[in-house]
Parts: C-alpha cells; structure tokens; sequence
C-alpha cells in the first residue's frame, strides 16, 4: 500500500488529475462543437480550452483526489494489460480459424489474435475493470452513493471458483 500511496503523491505532485480533468473536458467539449457545426476547427478549440479552465476552477478538491486516484489505479491496469499482451506476443499465443470461401469450401487457415477474435468479450472485460477502479478510488461518494456493500475475500474467491465451474462446464458441452 505504500507504494500506491507513494505513486499518488508523486501524480498529486505533478498535476496530473488537474491536467487529466482539463483535458477530458477539452476533449469533450470539443467534439461537441465539432459534431453539432456550431464553430469552425480554431475557434471551437478556443472555446474547449476556456471551457477546460473554468471546470479545472470550478471543481472540488474531492473530485481531483477521487482523478488522481483513479488515474493510479488506470496507471496500474493499464501495465498489467501491456504485460498479457506481451505475454501473448511473446508466447506467439493464437489460434488457427479455417478460411472457407462462400460454398463452405477450406481454402486455407489464418491465425488469429485472442483480442482480435474475442472484441466483445474483451471490451466487457475493459468495461468492469473500469467500473471497479471508479469503485476502489472513491468515485460512488462522487455522485451520491455513500455505502457500497462490502465482499469479503472469501466471498470473492467463492465467485472465482463458481465462474471457473461454470466456464468448465459450458466447455465440456462442445
């Protein structure tokens, strides 16, 4: 935990949140303008930039701890999923689909990448990762939702190995 704690202060330091926070807000106010053609390229960029820096003053202090937070913990899972993709890489981890043309005639094989074949899935995946670090960071007590129901370690592992059987058993049945 010191590390965490060590890194927080470190992105804290920096301005990292704030800077994280101006430009989300640049970005989204931005595409706005763009999507609605309110503004040409330059002055909806100044519009997003002026905008940007009247959130960044009119934000609380809670929301740029609960960023700065959040963007650790993002700092953390993006490494972890740098480290299976070069698992993967490494390893020369795919699988084999067979290419068949319209008459369902086999005209070859092609490799396919797990991410590549599975986007769905991977994207769910991204999703509840988010979802948890937003939850670990503090962001329910942003928007209102001060108690979250607490999941033991137990109950934790318990729903790892039911998923597990459950995975198996969906597997067993092809």
């Amino acid at each position: 935990m010191d590390g965490i704690t060590t890194g927080l202060a470190f992105l804290s330091g920096l301005g990292l949140p704030q800077i994280l926070l101006w430009v989300l807000t640049f970005a989204v106010v931005f595409e706005i303008i763009k999507k609605l053609n309110i503004l040409s390229r330059a002055p909806a960029a100044i519009v997003a930039m002026v905008v940007g820096f009247l959130v960044l003053l009119a934000v609380p202090a809670a929301v740029i701890a609960a960023i700065a937070t959040m963007s650790t913990g993002l700092i953390v899972a993006a490494i972890g999923f740098l480290v299976v993709l070069s698992i993967l890489a490494v390893g020369n981890i795919h699988s084999i689909e067979k290419l068949k043309d319209k008459d369902g005639n086999e005209t070859g094989i092609q490799a396919v990448h797990p991410f590549g074949k599975h986007g769905t899935k991977m994207t769910i995946l991204a999703i509840v990762v988010a979802a948890l670090i937003f939850i670990a960071a503090g962001g329910p007590a942003l928007i209102g939702i001060s108690v979250l129901p607490t999941i033991s370690l137990g109950t934790w592992f318990l729903i790892v190995v039911g998923l597990a059987v459950l995975w198996m058993l969906s597997e067993a049945g092809k």
